[in-house]
């Protein structure tokens, strides 16, 4: 295996760019700028692509101008996946160049590293690179619990970049609110650091606020919007979403499973299975020791024990869950069926359905 070869390939695309970027550190000083060429390769046709791959070949067959060793990034490459780009006669000839100089062996004191949004695995240009030199993948996990399993993994080391203490649940709500996106996750992390100051620990009321919703986790406010009874807020995130072309039935769904929460939280209180307690940033919600039967339903017939939640998450549900009566909850889920049934067999347009629940529901 070669030390000067290097292929960083996959869909998340701020992950595959900072690992390139790590690998050009690692071999030539960053200060260095005689000993490294970045040549940009998002080519959108295959004159573009043997322009790219051109000036890549040449690099490699020139020396630093103070050093005989010299690394090359040939960064966001587009042509050696299954893009429409990689098909045509002119961009397989250029490859085919590149990977007869990688299989020959890169020349003394050369490094390549090569950056793309995708590689097809069946190539030549991929087995020459897996044959000969160093291979990272960043491909997004396809099962959605894998997925939020590898953002919280990745949350947690940039956590620890920056210094900051955090419990696994507040990783969670962090994920929760700011999505999945590595490039989204670095940069509210970021942001966290600048607020939290001279604290080394960020604590649930700090991402409250201070992150930005990402456009996946807006659903997520819409559904805090309607537990606080907040209509206007609602109604305007409501707007934004059908904008951004999200499902109705998405949302609905959304708003159903928040209703179910609150109506299962505002029968703890009435019940008095749930209480406050006074602590930190205005107390937190408790569960009082309950029955065996009670301790049954809630582990095994709930869809999800909301005894797992985070205690400063399970307060700002319980304080949503007071703002409605049980029966106030009922209608609101009365409301969601009908709402639910009329877009699959009414011609009303998505947005006037929406909009009527909202204000059934809050006005």
């Amino acid at each position: 295996m070669s030390a000067n070869l290097y292929l960083v390939f996959g869909e998340d695309e701020f992950r595959v760019a900072s690992k390139a970027a790590e690998i050009m550190d690692e071999l030539v000083p960053p200060d260095d700028m005689m000993a490294r060429e970045v040549i940009e390769a998002d080519a959108g046709n295959q004159d573009e692509v043997a322009t790219a791959v051109g000036r890549c070949l040449e690099a490699l067959q020139t020396s630093g101008l103070f050093s005989t060793e010299k690394a090359v990034w040939l960064r966001g490459v587009t042509f050696i996946g299954t893009a429409q780009v990689a098909k045509s006669e002119g961009a397989k000839t250029a490859v085919a160049r590149l990977t007869t100089l990688i299989k020959a062996g890169l020349p003394a004191g050369q490094s390549l590293v090569v950056s793309a949004t995708g590689a097809d695995k069946r190539s030549a240009f991929y087995k020459a690179c897996k044959a000969d030199g160093t291979l990272h993948e960043f491909a997004p996990a396809r099962q959605a619990k894998m997925a939020e399993q590898d953002a919280a993994a990745f949350a947690a080391e940039q956590f620890k970049r920056l210094e900051l203490k955090v419990g696994r649940a507040v990783v969670t709500l962090f994920l929760e609110r700011v999505g999945l996106d590595s490039r989204h996750i670095v940069s509210e992390i970021e942001k966290l650091a600048v607020y939290v100051g001279d604290r080394d620990t960020v604590t649930p009321a700090d991402i409250e606020a201070i992150t930005t919703s990402s456009r996946e986790a807006i659903g997520w406010d819409l559904a805090d919007a309607v537990g606080k009874r907040d209509l206007p807020r609602a109604l305007s995130l409501l707007r934004q979403l059908l904008f951004e072309r999200q499902p109705a039935m998405m949302l609905i769904s959304g708003l159903e499973s928040r209703i179910a929460q609150l109506q299962l939280l505002r029968e703890a209180i009435n019940k008095r299975w749930l209480t406050k307690r006074s602590g930190p940033r205005g107390g937190e919600a408790a569960w009082a020791d309950l029955s065996p039967e009670v301790d049954r339903i809630l582990a095994e017939d709930v869809k999800k024990d909301p005894r797992k939640e985070h205690p400063y998450r399970l307060l700002l549900l319980a304080q949503q869950a007071g703002k409605f009566s049980s029966a106030e909850l009922e209608t609101c889920r009365q409301a969601l069926l009908e709402a639910h049934t009329q877009l699959v067999s009414s011609r009303v347009p998505a947005d006037v359905v929406m909009e009527l629940l909202l204000i059934r529901m809050l006005g």
